[in-house]
């Protein structure tokens, strides 16, 4: 059996109903760094296995610049001491911590090659801890209510295009100096999977059978044969993208461009499509939508089925033990692992 608890979903705090959003285990099983939406704002807590540790809004000891912040805009995002979002008018500033900012600025640099296909957030002003981003036009490719069967069509299909573009057109060989340097390479990707594991091991059951399930992925992962590597988000998911009829496909959170199998970012977008599906978010034509544009794009590329399917494999994964650790989607969690378990057929 697990060995530590989960908070409920809800919890009332002075009157006010706060619902969690998002939870990451902290090191050594002590317990987890909750994100609580609390009167619109995000709110970062502590959770120790049994009671809560609230602090001010905004407050929050390593990300100094948040408490300035945070009461003259909204607090879209907020994990403790690694990370925050504020919007303010047509501005969303992400607060680091005091050095980490240059970072974020080397990220958008290496991510060159997107930028020539998508449409990417402009940088409005940067200093130590923070950069400033100019809102980006468009609807997220998170929501298909916001799009007609269609529409949800297009865009997918638009998006994987300036993807497939991405990647195509600007492979290793470039000589431009802001292609990007930072590799990811299937043994990057086993170390951040047994990471995951090690995380969430503390709160879930059968926690022996999750390794197993880890070593046999892993396994997958490292007898992938070496290829080309090319420009990769590294995260792309729904969330980072943006649909407009007029403008065309957007790309966030850029910083995380690499070097990587392009079989990485298209695995992740399988592993989300099913996640989005088993989150009733998307239902199953529109999930299929999706996984129609990846695998055009994949084909486009002449990619190998099998490296997409273990890296897919491997997300999904790593999505059921992300996910493990928040109560409202604890069960879709525990499906998304016997997916990845059964080889994430479809």
């Amino acid at each position: 059996m697990n060995n530590l608890t989960l908070p409920p979903e809800f919890i009332t705090e002075s009157g006010r109903v706060l619902r969690v959003t998002r939870a990451w285990p902290l090191p050594g099983g002590t317990g987890l760094s909750l994100e609580f939406e609390d009167s619109g704002q995000r709110r970062a807590v502590t959770w120790d296995g049994s009671t809560l540790h609230v602090e001010p809004f905004g407050a929050d000891s390593r990300l100094s610049a948040l408490a300035k912040l945070a009461p003259a805009g909204v607090v879209v995002s907020h994990r403790r001491g690694k990370r925050a979002v504020v919007h303010h008018d047509d501005v969303f500033i992400k607060v680091v911590r005091r050095g980490r900012a240059s970072s974020i600025l080397e990220g958008i640099e290496r991510a060159s090659a997107f930028a020539e296909n998508f449409r990417t957030p402009q940088v409005r002003a940067h200093d130590e801890s923070t950069v400033s981003f100019a809102e980006l036009a468009g609807h997220s490719l998170h929501d298909p209510s916001l799009f007609s069967a269609q529409e949800w069509q297009r865009a997918w299909a638009a998006s994987l295009g300036a993807w497939t573009r991405s990647v195509r057109d600007s492979g290793s060989g470039s000589s431009s100096p802001t292609r990007p340097t930072k590799e990811h390479l299937a043994a990057d990707e086993i170390d951040v999977l047994r990471h995951w594991t090690e995380l969430v091991s503390p709160f879930i059951d059968a926690p022996d059978s999750l390794r197993d399930i880890t070593e046999e992925i892993t396994d997958e992962l490292a007898r992938l044969p070496e290829v080309a590597l090319r420009p990769a988000h590294r995260d792309l998911h729904d969330k980072q993208l943006l649909w407009s009829p007029k403008e065309g496909p957007g790309l966030l959170d850029v910083d995380t461009a690499c070097l990587a199998d392009p079989a990485l970012d298209l695995g992740n977008l399988r592993a989300h499509a099913r996640l989005r599906q088993l989150q009733h978010i998307w239902n199953p034509e529109q999930a299929r939508a999706v996984v129609e544009a990846v695998d055009a794009a994949a084909s486009q590329l002449q990619l190998s089925p099998h490296t997409i399917q273990v890296y897919e494999r491997s997300a999904t994964l790593r999505l059921g033990c992300v996910y493990a650790v928040r109560p409202a989607y604890t069960e879709v969690a525990t499906k998304m692992r016997g997916l990845a378990q059964r080889g994430a057929a479809r």
